[in-house]
């Protein structure tokens, strides 16, 4: 009698590249529960409930340099993005580079947040502006502690809020709400006119496109199903390659098709490539730098000690 597959729910963000995780992989049944990604990462910091996850990058780093050794990562990176579109502001604001924001109050949701990270080191090195300068505002929740030499207030206030009241100078948003509204309603921007531009540029200049989210296996489950690691990311690989084949976006918007070939011509074949690959380490490894330069961890990490290599990958 064959035995039935065990079931494993993995928790993660609404993304076309994890919808065919869902169902049997290598023997293991898995669920896909969408979750707010904040809320994965605090949980499971806070109480290890999830078994697998996706989990922020720079949090990982963190916790595995600071002694907390009961997760491990796999080579899996379901979320990049280019952070110089997060600054937002009011749109009567004079601000419009990024090099104007030393000196300034910014609002932030959470401190350590990987996304929050790549901003302040991209300041540093692309704007000559010290993180230390600013003031940085946050929610009243936050996963670690802040770092020496950090400015910053909490404020149970909403960000937004406190930017269209003048009361702080910008805000690092993903999503923020007011971007929702119709245009003519709208009371912020971006900081600068032209980010994708300066996005461009900089991917051209540096061949970075910034890691922000890992997948994370608790190591008791590890230990109990070592295959575990294969089957994770093979089913990962294989969602992202369904998505691929399907081609989901260029079906919603005018000339989606066009921008999507362009798109993977631009990034070699593959914009989220998984895999412990040489340009996908350097990234991680940049990263851990950054890390250690806001005085999150003592020391560098090495960062080759912190993932699982699944034998199937790169």
């Amino acid at each position: 009698m064959r035995a039935e597959p065990s079931e494993i729910v993995i928790r993660g963000g609404d993304y076309e590249h994890a919808l065919a995780i869902a169902g049997s992989h290598g023997g293991v049944l898995f669920g896909y529960e969408v979750m707010r990604i904040h809320d994965i990462f605090a949980r499971m910091i806070a109480s290890r409930p999830f078994e697998v996850c996706e989990f922020s990058l720079a949090n990982y780093i963190t916790l595995r340099s600071t002694g907390h050794d009961w997760l491990t990562a796999i080579p899996v990176f379901p979320y990049r993005a280019f952070r110089h579109s997060l600054a937002v502001t009011q749109c009567e604001s004079a601000l419009t580079s990024l090099g104007q924001l030393a000196g300034k109050r910014i609002g932030v949701e959470d401190y350590s947040m990987t996304a929050a990270v790549w901003f302040r080191a991209l300041l540093h090195e692309e704007y000559e502006v010290d993180h230390r300068s600013i003031t940085w505002v946050t929610g009243p929740k936050q996963r670690f502690p802040f770092p020496a030499g950090a400015t910053v207030e909490t404020s149970e206030a909403d960000l937004e809020q406190l930017l269209c009241e003048r009361a702080i100078d910008a805000v690092l948003a993903i999503s923020p709400r007011d971007a929702r509204l119709p245009p003519a309603q709208r009371r912020l921007r971006p900081v600068l006119p032209d980010a994708q531009a300066e996005e461009q540029a900089y991917y051209e200049r540096t061949g970075l496109y910034p890691i922000h989210h890992c997948v994370a296996i608790r190591n008791d489950v590890i230990e109990r199903k070592p295959e575990l690691v294969d089957i994770v990311y093979n089913a990962y690989e294989a969602a992202k390659a369904r998505a691929y084949q399907r081609k989901l976006g260029t079906t919603l918007v005018p000339w989606g098709g066009a921008h999507w070939v362009r798109t993977f011509e631009h990034f070699g074949g593959d914009p989220l490539p998984y895999g412990w690959t040489s340009a996908n380490r350097v990234v991680v490894d940049r990263l851990g730098c950054h890390l250690h330069e806001q005085g999150f961890i003592a020391a560098v990490p090495d960062v080759d000690r912190l993932f699982a290599r699944p034998t199937t990958a790169a």
